[in-house]
């Protein structure tokens, strides 16, 4: 078998992207830190941060001291006044794209509804939206250093492609992460959208055992377990998990799924009401909600029997509606999980923050 080597200029990539990822992660660090956690010489990780601040990609200033004499110290921080990443939601109860700093806050929010029909007026928007957001940036004087896609649907992160858009009966599979990167010359991520939420929840509060379920005109889930995010739940649709054998059609094309009784559209049709009328007067609806919220109570209960979490985050339109909550939530009384109900969790924050982390795995000066 023939042996594997590293090239030099690969070693440096590698140890430039890992004291970046650091600076990233911690928002607030100095070379001493770096040189202690990454274990690379002082020599190393000086040079590569000076490298990083005469690139412009991070700053470096002298620390306020803290009782009083002693030697003087330098914070390292991510220059969130000259790069930011863009994030994107593609989802049919609407678009939405953040603007990000590279110290994770956010800058700027835009957003549109849904208004496409076909495949190419899908993608059409999503890049108008983007093109909006890129130009919000050159405006404030930001280089874009990633873009972040949150998509419904079924997605391959990995590979880049967007399977199945469910607003979209005969959409073809397309490498989006490709064309977008193509379209504005810039490293992209391409995410399931309840994993991008789930990404920027952990960014945040950093739950250690997690699920997030996301709740309005489809269903999604994204688990996290001791800190990772598992990667196969992008194709573990609970949406599209049978809640009733042959029962309903599923605009996936199979009968009984979940989706068809516990999402919103389902809701509002069950009702003979728009989703509009639904959300206006959900009160009028109890009823509705009271048995789609039990369907969804016999899902959640199954998803914690088999993951055991800490936390579950339910977020989307449907998170606003009480009575259903209050039913999707029954089961798991006494259970030993933390819910959290956030209807606005961002698919776009989360895509825009792990677009970061990705571009920078790949980094190169």
């Amino acid at each position: 078998m023939a042996k594997r080597y590293i090239t030099q200029g690969a070693q440096k990539q590698n140890t430039l992207s890992d004291i970046f990822t650091m600076i990233l992660e911690r928002k607030q660090t100095t070379r001493r830190e770096i040189e202690f956690e990454t274990g690379y010489s002082w020599g190393t990780v000086s040079s590569n941060v000076a490298l990083l601040i005469e690139k412009g990609y991070v700053t470096e200033e002298k620390s306020e001291q803290v009782g009083g004499v002693g030697r003087t110290t330098y914070t390292v921080k991510p220059n969130a006044a000259r790069f930011a990443a863009v994030g994107l939601d593609m989802n049919r109860s609407g678009f939405s794209c953040e603007v990000v700093g590279l110290d994770a806050v956010v800058k700027e929010s835009f957003h549109a509804e849904f208004c496409a029909g076909t495949q190419a007026e899908v993608i059409g928007q999503a890049e108008r939206l983007c093109r909006r957001a890129i130009d919000y940036c050159e405006e404030q004087g930001l280089g874009v250093f990633s873009l972040g896609l949150a998509m419904q649907g079924t997605v391959d992160g990995r590979a880049g492609l967007s399977i199945r858009f469910p607003a979209v009966p005969d959409w073809q599979v397309c490498n989006i992460k490709e064309r977008f990167a193509k379209r504005f010359g810039v490293p992209v991520y391409l995410g399931h959208d309840p994993k991008c939420m789930l990404l920027g929840e952990m960014r945040r509060r950093r739950p250690d055992d997690c699920v997030l379920v996301r709740i309005d005109d489809g269903i999604g889930m994204a688990v996290s377990l001791d800190g990772r995010i598992l990667d196969d739940t992008e194709r573990l649709e609970l949406g599209h998990t049978i809640a009733v054998p042959d029962g309903r059609m599923c605009g996936c094309g199979r009968r009984g799924c979940l989706e068809a009784y516990a999402a919103l559209p389902a809701i509002a049709s069950q009702c003979g009401v728009t989703r509009e009328e639904l959300l206006a007067a959900p009160a009028r609806f109890e009823d509705a909600l009271t048995e789609a919220g039990q369907r969804m109570a016999d899902a959640l209960y199954n998803m914690y029997v088999l993951f055991r979490p800490r936390r579950l985050i339910l977020t989307g339109v449907a998170a606003e509606l009480g009575r259903y909550v209050e039913c999707a939530v029954s089961r798991l009384a006494g259970e030993e999980v933390e819910i959290l109900i956030s209807p606005h969790v961002s698919a776009a924050y989360g895509a825009a923050v792990e677009s970061m982390r990705s571009a920078v795995k790949a980094f190169k000066i």
